[in-house]
């Protein structure tokens, strides 16, 4: 199988995103295998329909055009599975949603799963706004594995990423924490790369919905 070369970003700790150094995601040849599909996988495949995004720039929350040429373009939609096998779709549904691209591994994405956590059971997420957290570049020999138990309480949608990252290379990820805000006909609205503070989530989150 060959090795997924697609590098990272790593994880910064500043409240403004950064890229940073970078690191390689996990080779292919390190993940679990999706074959079969089968429920409780780790990895699961994933169909794109649609042009996949360019991947993003160096660190941070982009929501201009003249910024990031993706703003304004219609994501690819992706249909995969969560953890359990049942099917997972992330396309025009009429509902704008905020979707985050993670990986177990990452220190910075740990905490990020938690001021997301911490700000719903707060009651902070919007009404009317759907949340999702693709679990990419899985990796039996990296930490906090496996995602399946350390995502179990994600307050939304999870869905597991491809043995060769489909998901997150039709997502145009280029660093993580990786996120793509996304109105209902699936246009991107803004998308940020590296940590976020809970105040940036949360302006992430209400300018999705009018009136909060």
């Amino acid at each position: 199988m060959a090795a997924f070369m697609l590098v990272f970003a790593s994880c910064s700790s500043d409240a403004t995103p950064t890229d940073a150094a970078s690191i390689e995601a996990p080779a292919a040849d390190d993940a679990p295998s999706d074959a079969g599909n089968t429920d409780g996988a780790e990895v699961g495949a994933v169909a794109v329909t649609g042009a996949s995004l360019a991947p993003g720039g160096s660190g941070g929350v982009f929501t201009d055009a003249t910024q990031d040429p993706a703003i304004g373009t219609k994501a690819p939609a992706v249909t995969g599975t969560n953890f359990n096998g049942g099917e997972v779709t992330i396309g025009p549904d009429g509902r704008p949603k905020a979707v985050y691209y993670l990986a177990h591994w990452c220190s910075h994405c740990q905490a990020e799963v938690e001021l997301i956590m911490e700000l719903a059971a707060d009651g902070m997420q919007p009404d009317g706004l759907d949340i999702y957290a693709v679990a990419i570049a899985v990796s039996e020999e990296r930490p906090n594995y496996p995602p399946s138990a350390w995502l179990q309480n994600f307050p939304g949608t999870v869905m597991r990423d491809s043995a060769a990252n489909t998901a997150s290379e039709a997502a145009g990820v280029s660093g993580i924490p990786y996120a793509l805000y996304l109105d209902g006909e699936n246009k991107v609205v803004a998308r940020s790369i590296g940590s976020l503070t809970a105040d940036q989530i949360l302006e992430r989150w209400n300018a999705l919905v009018p009136g909060t």
